[in-house]
């Protein structure tokens, strides 16, 4: 499923960026404007555009840098409690939260952990089953899944996470079955200057495929959609 029809729902990611690139374009056309109405020549003018975009850019990291430590301590303390398991660095969004609400509905499991709308988060995977995990160096467990309760593992996709992304992207499926049975969709990420860029295809698969081997559970290949 990772590999069907891909370009035609990744678009809505593809028309957020474009939708991005145009305001600031705009914006930073009008901040030209401006300046040259006020008499500023244009290499002085260029030279504030090219100092308004390395503030942004430095500003972003900033803020990008804050988080991918936090992301860091956490994975290190997980590591720590959990030798041998499997990390993933998933991204969450409310299309996850409203997964891991209903599995935890039909598991008969309370949250104590409020299930963040967006946001970085690690998933384990070892003998024990599947967890969730947000928080810094004191790593909070959202959700745990039994490994007796996992159906299987496979490619799934879930809503594109990020404030300006639309449409659907590729995920790790979680399929839980108790004698019911739903999925959790999580879409999977590597760091890329900082940004989080979701895994597809080839990457993907082999993150399925890892996490199939840590918690012992069957790897779905059939690649069609179970709902």
């Amino acid at each position: 499923m990772g590999n069907q029809n891909g370009s035609g729902r990744r678009r809505g990611g593809l028309i957020g960026m474009a939708v991005v690139g145009a305001y600031l374009v705009l914006r930073f056309g009008y901040l030209a404007w401006r300046e040259h109405e006020d008499g500023m020549s244009t290499p002085a003018v260029i030279g504030t555009l090219v100092l308004y975009a390395v503030g942004i850019f430095v500003i972003v990291e900033i803020v990008l840098g804050v988080q991918n430590a936090a992301t860091r301590r956490r994975e290190a303390a997980l590591a720590q409690q959990h030798p041998g398991a499997h990390l993933v660095p998933i991204l969450l969004q409310k299309d996850v939260a409203t997964d891991i609400r209903r599995t935890a509905a039909m598991l008969n499991v309370s949250l104590t952990e409020t299930v963040p709308r967006r946001g970085h988060a690690t998933a384990v995977a070892d003998h024990n089953g599947i967890g969730i995990y947000v928080g810094g160096s004191t790593p909070r467990l959202v959700l745990g899944i039994p490994r007796a309760a996992i159906r299987s593992v496979g490619d799934g996709e879930t809503s594109a996470t990020g404030r300006y992304r639309f449409g659907k992207v590729d995920a790790l499926r979680i399929t839980v079955d108790n004698g019911q049975w739903t999925t959790v969709d999580v879409p999977v990420y590597r760091t890329v200057i900082g940004f989080a860029k979701h895994l597809r295809d080839e990457e993907l698969t082999a993150q399925v495929r890892a996490v199939a081997v840590a918690a012992g559970v069957r790897q779905d290949d059939l690649q069609n959609r179970l709902n």
